[in-house]
């Protein structure tokens, strides 16, 4: 039988059939991975190859003051790049850049040899640095705009604006709490090139868009921030102490109105402080409070009427033994009515009245007051302080809580719980930012006054503030802190601190203390000041107290709250010429306060020239700083502000274009 023959040629026809049809598969398939899977990877590496991005600084909004007075502003300044294949002579043009920059020249040398398109040299220069670089027409050197950060204050409330880094994100303070709203939208500079890398057109810097920013504007109030600084540092050095911090509130709302800190710093050069310098300690330090909190004390025992003002106390003759601690006053004292306790600040008597209150109806008030809380304000870093719960006390621990000793608190909690104090017996939020508007100025979000809770009645608030309205007489361990013709509410607190290395409390380490508001009636400003570690005297009605005064007799003339007492003497203009050169409205020259003859009172000099305003200003004793030219338009202190002679006062002059 004969085999049938293979027909190769139909084999082969199949075989390559099959390879081609495999081949077309593969193809598809490939492109499917790369049309579809893979679309956008290759989108973005073309897109990579094609053009050089460059992100760049955006705007950021504007801080301002109460008033609208400029805290932080957004300036436009150049940085300078360089197109590394365009430089001819890299020795000399790193030589060149470097001495004028300050910069390593080592470094700068890699990047011009780079031979890349695009090259930071330096960001955010100066303008004599731009001019000096321009001079010398340097071949491959460009520069472009960015938004820079600027604080026209200086140090003024530093440590609450905070600042911000070179990629302009905040790093501190509003500027980190708020980034998100006061930073503008991302820009990014766009330069397109050929497949060799070279530059084949350019894209346009975009500033000129609509950047939807936020604005922010606080509660500060910029003339009373400027005489809390300016007085709490001079305490601060004066007593040789390691810092201190001052608060300020409007006890009926719950605005602070100045917030300061000090060893302080300037935002505008932050990086050559030490980052310690940054914190906002008025916020984030904690510390036993002393004797301030003998207050609250008050406060609870009079509204639970476990005691009245005039019950009177065993004082131990300045000892007393509780357990295995003996609690001591500064002066020997026999019998003392409350009121006398809280005058003269008797340890032995508040543990006392302690102890009638209990441990547990004292750590309710405790609670009530805000303390081991944060209080909400808005700000970075803020603690709650440290309060345990009454199961967690030891026995001795009810008597000395009651005097401040074993718990921590902050300055912001003992402002806020003074505040209810004043308002009348309800804890207010406090806040710093009062409203935030777009880049047009349309206010897109308020903040108003916010009751936390009802702590004390009206009625209790007015009995505690009799008390520590005592405490600031004559007699009083705060009588340093009453400025001639106020009545004020207050009370001194020096409290030891904790020796962290050997345990227990430290023999000459203090922290020294007075909060206090006025006036008592009506009160308008609470006021609270804490000095760290002061040398040479350690009690708060010493060393805290007339720092309170120093504030109190400045702040409250501007808040249009006067001494009783006090006159006036107008200075009447005898010639027409002198009118029109002066304004027609009477100057106020002299105030005399009591013993306050070293006093005046700040002139309205808005509208005089610089030679005019310095002729009302020669002869009061002041030290004058001046800024621009032309006619006065901003002033500080504020015209009416009771000053001391050998205070500064600031002028700023502008000449309208």
């Amino acid at each position: 039988m004969k085999r049938k023959s293979i027909n190769w040629f139909k084999v082969r026809i199949i075989f390559l059939s099959c390879i081609l049809f495999f081949c077309f598969v593969l193809i598809m398939g490939r492109m499917f991975q790369l049309q579809v899977l893979k679309k956008e990877q290759l989108y973005r590496l073309a897109d990579q190859q094609q053009h050089i991005q460059i992100p760049l600084v955006p705007k950021r909004g504007t801080v301002y003051d109460s008033k609208g007075n400029e805290l932080a502003v957004s300036i436009e300044v150049d940085s300078v790049y360089a197109d590394a294949r365009k430089v001819i002579d890299v020795e000399k043009t790193t030589n060149q850049i470097a001495s004028i920059l300050q910069i390593d020249r080592e470094e700068l040398k890699q990047r011009l040899k780079s031979h890349r398109s695009f090259e930071w040299i330096q960001r955010k220069i100066s303008s004599k640095e731009v001019e000096q670089i321009k001079a010398l027409k340097l071949r491959g050197i460009y520069f472009l705009k960015e938004n820079r950060r600027f604080y026209p204050n200086s140090q003024l409330a530093a440590h609450l604006i905070g600042f911000v880094g070179l990629d302009s994100k905040g790093l501190e303070g509003i500027e980190f709490q708020y980034d998100a709203l006061l930073n503008g939208e991302n820009h990014v500079w766009t330069t397109a090139r050929d497949a060799l890398g070279r530059e084949i057109a350019m894209g346009k810097v975009p500033f000129e868009e609509e950047d939807h920013y936020r604005n922010i504007v606080l509660t500060l109030d910029k003339p009373i921030q400027y005489i809390t600084e300016t007085e709490l540092g001079r305490g601060v050095e004066k007593w040789g102490a390691k810092g201190g911090i001052a608060i300020a509130m409007d006890p009926l709302t719950g605005k602070i109105l100045a917030m300061a800190s000090y060893p302080t710093f300037n935002p505008n050069q932050f990086i050559q402080y030490r980052s310690k310098s940054w914190r906002n300690r008025a916020v984030s330090d904690a510390f036993e409070p002393g004797s301030i909190f003998k207050a609250f004390l008050a406060a609870a025992a009079l509204e639970e009427q476990v005691v009245r003002p005039s019950d009177s106390f065993f004082c131990e003759n300045g000892s007393y033994t509780v357990y295995d601690r003996t609690i001591h006053d500064h002066s020997k004292h026999g019998w003392l009515t409350f009121q006398q306790i809280i005058k003269f600040s008797s340890n032995i008597g508040a543990s006392k009245v302690g102890e009638k209150m209990g441990r547990d109806r004292f750590y309710r008030y405790i609670s009530a007051f805000g303390f081991g809380e944060k209080t909400r304000i808005g700000l970075p870093g803020e603690g709650k302080g440290i309060v345990h719960h009454p199961r967690y006390w030891p026995p001795v621990a009810l008597d000395t809580i009651s005097f401040g000793q074993g718990v921590s608190v902050t300055g912001i909690q003992l402002a806020t719980a003074l505040s209810t104090i004043a308002n009348g017996g309800c804890l207010m939020k406090p806040y710093v930012v009062e409203k935030i508007m777009d880049e047009k100025g349309v206010v897109v979000q308020s903040s108003h006054p916010e009751i936390v809770r009802k702590v004390i009645s009206e009625e209790t608030a007015k009995k505690v503030a009799a008390l520590l309205k005592a405490a600031t007489e004559k007699g009083g361990t705060g009588e340093g802190a009453a400025p001639a013709g106020y009545e004020v509410a207050g009370k001194t607190g020096t409290a030891q601190k904790v020796d962290s290395l050997l345990g227990g409390y430290s023999e000459d380490r203090y922290t020294s203390g007075f909060m206090g508001f006025a006036p008592v009636e009506e009160p308008k400003l609470v006021l609270l000041v804490v000095i760290d570690e002061p040398q040479g005297n350690n009690y708060g009605g010493v060393v805290a107290a007339p720092i309170f005064k120093s504030i109190m007799e400045k702040v409250l003339p501007y808040l249009n709250v006067h001494p009783r007492g006090t006159m006036f003497v107008t200075n009447e203009l005898d010639s027409a010429p002198q009118k029109e050169a002066l304004g027609t409205q009477p100057l106020i020259e002299e105030v005399k306060v009591g013993k306050g003859a070293g006093m005046v009172v700040m002139p309205d000099l808005t509208g005089l020239s610089m030679r005019n305003a310095l002729s009302r200003m020669e002869g009061r004793g002041l030290i004058i700083k001046v800024s621009g030219n032309g006619k006065v338009v901003e002033q500080v202190p504020r015209p009416g502000t009771v000053i001391e002679k050998g205070d500064f006062c600031y002028l700023k002059f502008h000449s309208p274009s």
